[in-house]
Parts: C-alpha cells; sequence; structure tokens
C-alpha cells in the first residue's frame, strides 16, 4: 500500500517531543539567565548599599574624630590652665547637632568622669576603666592615636561610642574625650540609612572583639550588641570574606567590595553579601541578603514561566493532537479512496489484495466468481455513460443487500466484479445458487422510464483447488467468465482444459501483436458470381501464418483480437491491403467487379470509423459503388441507432452494405427492413441441407423472398455441389460463393481467374 499511517503519526509526535524538549531546554535557559540577572542585580544592589553605607559612616566617624580631637584639646588645655567650665563647652559642642549626639564626655586617664554634657549627668558616674563593656575600649584608646569604637550599649537609647585619647603638643597625655552617636534618631545618617528590604540585613562588625555595631533589616535588630560574634561563626564568615570575590568597581579605588556567600548558621541559613572592611576603625561593613529570598523570588517568576511554557506545550499537545486526528482522519479517507470504487463505494482491486491474505488464513475453502456483464457496452454507447454508471451504482446496492455477510464483492474495474464466497462440502450448489443469484440481480433495472437488463457471464474458480494466489485464482476465474461469454448470462466453473485454451488464446494474442507488420497476415480472395457464371465480386478473407503457431484460422484469432484491442490496427491494415490489391488488378486486367471486406463489428462501432473508411477509399482508384462492406447479423441488436446512422453513412457515399450469416441471428424483418443494405447472404449452414432438408429448404426461399420483397440481392455462401447451386437458381438465388466455383484464392491465382473470365462448376 502507498500509505505509511503510523510512520506519519509517529513522525507528527517526533515533532511534538522535539518541541518539548526544545521547550523544556529554553525554559531552563530561561530560568537560568533569570537567576543569574537574580543575583547579579542584587549584588550590583547590594554594592552600591554598601558603599553608600561605607562612605556615610566613615565620613561621620572621621568628622566626630576631628571633632572631639580638637573639643577635648581645647577643653583639657584651658582646664590645665584653670578654666574649670568644662561641661558649658561640652553642652556648645553637642548642641551642633543633638539629633546626631547623645552627649559627650571627658575622663581622665584614670577612667575617671572629668564632666559630661548636661544630659549625661548622673550622681554616681561610672569609672571606664573598672566597666568590663568599657575598659577594653579605654584601654585601646589610650593606647592608641585613632578614635576607637567601644560597644554599643543602650543608655537609654542605643549610641555607638567613640572614644580618643586627647595629647598636649608634646605627645603628653591629657585624657579621654568621649561622644556617643545616636542610633534610634528621627534624623541623621542612621534614621535616613537605606537596606533593599526587610530580607536585607545591614551590619557594622567590629574585628577587634567580634561586637556588632548596628544592625538593621530596616529595623533595628533586636539585642544585636548583646552577645559578640560567636567564635565559629566569626571565622566562617572570615574564611568566606577571604574567599569571596574582590571587585573594584574603578582602579582609582583603594578598597574593593569583597561578594561572598556563607552559612550564617542561624534562622538565616545561606546569605549572600557584599562587604567593605575599614581598617582605621576596624570595622566590616556587611550586606546580606537570604539566599531562600532570592529562592522565592526566582521560584515565582520560575513559576510563571513553568506555567507559560505548561500552558504552551497544552495548548501544542492539542494542537498535535487536533492535527494528528485529523491527519488520521485524512489518512482513512485516503485509505478509503485507495481501497474503494469512487463510484460505486464498493471495495476494490487494492482492498482484495489485503483481504485475499485474511481469507487464506481464516477459510480452508472458498470460491472466487470474476462476474462481467454481457451487453453494458451497448447500453455506455447508446445511452451515454452517465446512465451506465448509475446502473453500476445500483447493481452495486442490490448486491451489498442480496450477498451474505461472510462474502466480499469487489469492482474490479469496469463492469467488472469479483465476488469471495465461502464454501463447504456441497460448493458446487452454493455457487449455482449465488450464480442464479447474481443473474436475477443484473435483471430489470429501471432508469429514466426505461428498464435494463444487461445479465452478466460469470466464471468461476476454488481455492485451493484451482489456485492458492488471488493471480491464479483471478486468471481462472477469467478463463472459465470467457467460456460463459459464448452463451452469455450464464455460470462456467473453471476445468483444466478451459486453462489449455484459454493459454493457446493467451498465445496467439502475444503473437498476433504486430503480425501485420511482420509479413504474417495476408488477404485471399474468393469469387463471387452471378447465375451466368461471371465474376462479378470477390471477398477479401484474412489469413494468418503464424511462423510459431503455423496457419492460425480467421475464426480463432479475429474474436482475440476483437477482445484484446488490436482489431483496430489490423482491420485497418485488411482494408489498405485489399483496396491495394484489387485496384492494382483491375488496372492489370481491365476488369472492373466489386470488392467485398468484412468489417469486425468493434471496430465498425469504433468512433470515427466510418470517416476513416471512407477516406481510404477515396484515395484508392476504386469507385465507392465497388465496395461492399459485409456485417455480422449478430451485430443489429448491439445498438441500432448507432448501426442504422453508420450504414446510412456508407450508403449516402455509395459504398453497398451486405448482410452476413442472414438467419442465424436474432434480427426481426422489421430490423431488416429499417436498416439500409443491399445485399443479403445466406449462411452455409443452410447451404449444406438445401437438397435434402425440407426445413434448410424452406429457409433459404424464405430469405431469397424477403431479399427480393427489400430490393436486395441475394447471395448463397458456401455453395459446394451442382444440385446445390441448381436448387439455389430454382429458388431465385442472384448471386454464389463457395468451393464449387474456387477456393480462396491468392492475388495471382485470382488474376488467372479473371483472365478466363469466368468459372464453370467444374473448374
Amino acid at each position: 500500500m502507498g500509505f505509511r499511517p503510523l510512520s506519519i503519526r509517529r513522525n507528527i509526535w517526533l515533532l511534538y517531543k522535539l518541541l518539548c524538549a526544545t521547550a523544556v531546554i529554553a525554559l531552563a535557559g530561561l530560568t537560568y539567565a533569570h537567576w543569574q540577572y537574580l543575583t547579579t542585580q542584587t549584588e550590583a544592589s547590594q554594592r552600591s548599599l554598601v558603599k553608600q553605607w561605607f562612605g556615610s559612616f566613615s565620613s561621620l566617624l572621621e568628622q566626630q574624630e576631628t571633632i572631639i580631637t580638637l573639643i577635648g584639646q581645647d577643653i583639657l588645655l584651658r582646664q590645665r590652665e584653670g578654666n574649670p567650665d568644662i561641661r558649658s563647652e561640652l553642652d556648645r559642642l553637642m548642641n551642633i547637632n543633638p539629633e546626631f549626639f547623645a552627649g559627650f564626655a571627658l575622663f581622665s586617664t584614670a577612667g575617671e568622669v572629668l564632666d559630661t554634657t548636661s544630659n549625661l549627668v548622673r550622681p554616681d558616674p561610672p569609672n571606664l576603666l573598672q566597666q568590663p563593656e568599657s575598659k577594653d575600649s579605654f584601654v585601646y584608646a589610650i593606647e592608641s592615636d585613632k578614635m576607637v569604637l567601644g560597644r554599643t550599649y543602650n543608655a537609654p537609647r542605643l549610641v555607638i561610642p567613640a572614644r580618643k585619647a586627647i595629647r598636649d603638643t608634646d605627645g603628653q597625655l591629657l585624657g579621654i574625650m568621649t561622644g556617643a552617636l545616636k542610633i534610634q534618631a528621627d534624623s541623621g545618617h542612621f534614621a535616613h540609612a537605606a537596606v533593599l528590604g526587610p530580607h536585607n540585613r545591614i551590619t557594622i562588625l567590629r574585628t577587634r572583639d567580634r561586637y556588632i555595631q548596628y544592625a538593621t533589616n530596616g529595623e533595628l535588630i533586636a539585642d544585636f550588641f548583646v552577645q559578640p560574634l560567636p567564635e565559629t561563626q566569626y571565622r566562617q564568615l572570615m574564611q568566606a570574606l577571604q574567599q569571596g570575590q574582590r571587585e573594584p568597581e574603578h582602579p582609582s579605588e583603594r578598597q574593593a567590595t569583597i561578594t561572598f556567600r556563607w552559612d550564617t548558621n542561624s534562622d538565616r541559613e545561606h546569605v549572600r553579601g557584599v562587604a567593605l572592611y575599614n581598617s582605621r576603625y576596624e570595622f566590616w561593613l556587611l550586606s546580606e541578603v537570604e539566599e531562600g529570598y532570592l529562592i522565592n523570588q526566582f521560584l515565582k517568576t520560575a513559576t510563571l514561566y513553568i506555567a507559560l511554557a505548561a500552558a504552551f506545550l497544552i495548548s501544542m499537545f492539542y494542537l498535535f493532537r487536533f492535527i494528528d486526528r485529523e491527519q488520521q482522519h485524512r489518512r482513512q479517507q485516503l485509505q478509503y479512496q485507495a481501497d474503494h470504487d469512487t463510484l460505486t463505494g464498493l471495495p476494490n482491486r487494492n482492498f482484495l489484495l489485503e483481504a485475499f491474505d485474511q481469507w487464506q488464513t481464516g477459510k480452508q475453502n472458498f470460491s472466487l466468481l470474476f462476474i462481467d456483464l454481457d451487453h453494458f457496452k451497448g447500453i455506455n454507447d447508446h445511452f451515454g455513460h452517465s446512465i451506465g454508471d448509475q446502473i453500476l451504482v445500483e447493481l452495486a446496492r442490490r448486491f451489498e443487500q442480496a450477498l451474505r455477510e461472510d462474502t466480499l464483492l469487489v469492482r474490479h474495474g469496469g463492469d467488472e466484479f469479483v465476488l469471495l464466497i465461502a464454501t463447504h462440502a456441497d460448493s458446487t450448489a452454493a455457487e449455482e445458487r449465488v450464480g442464479r443469484q447474481i443473474n436475477a440481480i443484473c435483471a430489470n433495472i429501471a432508469f429514466s422510464n426505461m428498464t435494463f437488463s444487461p445479465g452478466c457471464s460469470i466464471g468461476v474458480a476454488r481455492y485451493p483447488e484451482h489456485g492458492t494466489t488471488l493471480d491464479e485464482l483471478l486468471r481462472a476465474a477469467d478463463v472459465a467468465m470467457y467460456e460463459a461469454k459464448k452463451e452469455r448470462n450464464t455460470l462456467r466453473f473453471f476445468r483444466t482444459d478451459l486453462e489449455e485454451q484459454y493459454l493457446y488464446r493467451v498465445r496467439i494474442e502475444q503473437h498476433l501483436r504486430g503480425a501485420e507488420t511482420r509479413g504474417e497476415i495476408f488477404l485471399a480472395y474468393q469469387p463471387q458470381l452471378d447465375q451466368d457464371g461471371r465474376i462479378y465480386g470477390v471477398e477479401a478473407l484474412v489469413r494468418w501464418q503464424s511462423p510459431v503457431l503455423g496457419n492460425v484460422p480467421p475464426d480463432a484469432f479475429i474474436p482475440i483480437a476483437e477482445h484484446s484491442g488490436l482489431i483496430t490496427t489490423l482491420g485497418y491494415h485488411i482494408i489498405d491491403r485489399a483496396l491495394a490489391d484489387i485496384a492494382g488488378l483491375q488496372q492489370q486486367t481491365g476488369q472492373t467487379f466489386s470488392l467485398s471486406i468484412n468489417v469486425s463489428a468493434r471496430q465498425l462501432m469504433e468512433n470515427g470509423f466510418i470517416d476513416q473508411l471512407l477516406e481510404r477509399i477515396d484515395s484508392s482508384l476504386l469507385g465507392f459503388e465497388q465496395i461492399c462492406i459485409e456485417v455480422t447479423e449478430n451485430l443489429l441488436i448491439e445498438d441500432i441507432e448507432q448501426i442504422h446512422h453508420i450504414l446510412t453513412r456508407a450508403k449516402d457515399a455509395g459504398v453497398r452494405m451486405s448482410l452476413d450469416d442472414f438467419g442465424t441471428g436474432y434480427s426481426s424483418l422489421s430490423t431488416l427492413r429499417s436498416l439500409p443494405f443491399h445485399e443479403v447472404k445466406i449462411d452455409k449452414s443452410f447451404v449444406d441441407h438445401v437438397t435434402d432438408d425440407k426445413t434448410a429448404l424452406a429457409m433459404v426461399q424464405n430469405i431469397i423472398a424477403i431479399g427480393q420483397n427489400y430490393g436486395m440481392t441475394v447471395l448463397a455462401e458456401g455453395v459446394e455441389t451442382e444440385e446445390q447451386l441448381q436448387c439455389l437458381i430454382t429458388c431465385g438465388c442472384d448471386h454464389f460463393q463457395g468451393y464449387l466455383f474456387a477456393r480462396p484464392l491468392a492475388l495471382d491465382d485470382l488474376r488467372a481467374c479473371i483472365a478466363r473470365e469466368s468459372l464453370s462448376p467444374t473448374q
């Protein structure tokens, strides 16, 4: 078969799988790109935020260091000179920016309070060297030339203490100046300090003792200052910072941001951060984003991507399924069209080829009936192909209604059908019963106020008796059908001798092709005489001398030529050869006589034949009136109207028409009267018994009387004895032809006969 539905279906779903794979790859690439974009953008935002915080906080510390250094030095020097008004100076210093500074205090090198701003006055001021929270930073400040950050504490608002040792110009330590930066101010740096969101944490971590100076995620982190960062966690952070990626945004920048990732061992789990380190004030400024937040943000977008991809693939699935179903439906339609006849809807030969295998495997015995309509060509030619098509459709409908379910009816082509029927022990009875049923179906088909009964010839072959393959059974059934065609409207069973006849016919057909071009076809001419024994005409008789088959008689190869379509070429060859021979003979002898040419029934009915015939006669040296075309009586039952038109065309041109074998067919006197015949030929079967059979004599007398009544001449064929001749003359027969006068002659022998001008019965 020409269709591969499974292959096509696999291809379309393979395409869908490729589309799914492409979509998954694209989705993976898109989500990966989005994750990269999300992390990159977050890192960039953190880096910008860290720089902002770092620059602002570092500038603030540097500013405070400058202020407390200058003011502290001034106050201590004036105190040494005897000016005791330290508090007013401290208050003035704090009032410069009360929203930023929580207060100032001046301490002696022993840790005792020398004086404070008014808001920090306490009845029992602490000694910083005696406080564990401040001792470390106080001592470190004494030892250092830079401002030192102390632990963040609550007093009662959160502040970051900054201490600076004050020395005179000789380097002698005068005291310690301390300033407190407000963390929970309503304005200032910490009040306007921005974060990326609740997921982002800004941390200022002092490296000297691991205490956090400040921590916020938009809101201050509770109790961030109470305990130092655990040692293990701190080491992990330092390791992460050491392994992090340093990314200075500009070559001129001395400090590089560090991008890192670490496990905090806290509820925040994994974080991604950016850090900057201030080596002067010894703190890390860290911006951290919970990785879980990034993952959630990523999953939101990834879920959207997945949903869109899923919606796309689902829609594509339904689209591909629709296309698959449409293709499947189309394939089924194409398969149906390939396996069924478009006119009748019956299965065709393609279907039969597939079904035959199932019949072989599923049934031990079955029969194949080859059905060929008998007179369907005449119906098509006379009433048109539309009527013929309607008859075929009606026959198919009747067949399907009448036949059993365990049968298979196939339109084999044209007006041929093949029927498979399951058989059992009494198969002959079943086959004959089906044959009678089919013949009954082919009768009385009404269309357009007309009733048609084309009839059919049926050939039967049995599986496995007559063949085990479809071709063997078809050939055997065709052979039997050909035998049934001899009688029409009957059924015949295949026999071995029929196959021999069939093979002989096949050999004839094979060797007949091109026989005229190879010089194997030649003509013989049998004289036709009048009552005085003079030659008035000759009949051209075709002969075939095959180098393989020998001498093949016309009644053996002419029907085969008609059935195979070879008759057209062969018929024109006979006409051309006869016209040329007789025209040349008449020129040589100076005698004028008529030429009778037999024309095949099938060739006579071909479109354009009569025009070709008249053109060929006109091109010869013979006149139209010298030509007589012989047709058989059986031809008249094919299509009377078309025959009438053809014969009338020939008569109008001057060509004479002869009805051969009159009395052996089915024509009526009214048919004979309506057709333009000039001559009637009495068949040899009547002439053989005209002297010894009263019935044959009466038939001859009637034919002669009919011819005379219709103004036709009468010619008797097959005259072989003097008694037959005298009897025919007595009955009034006009012309004679037979072995009594001459056998069919070659052209040279005919020339000699014509030279004698007459033939006597003894010659």
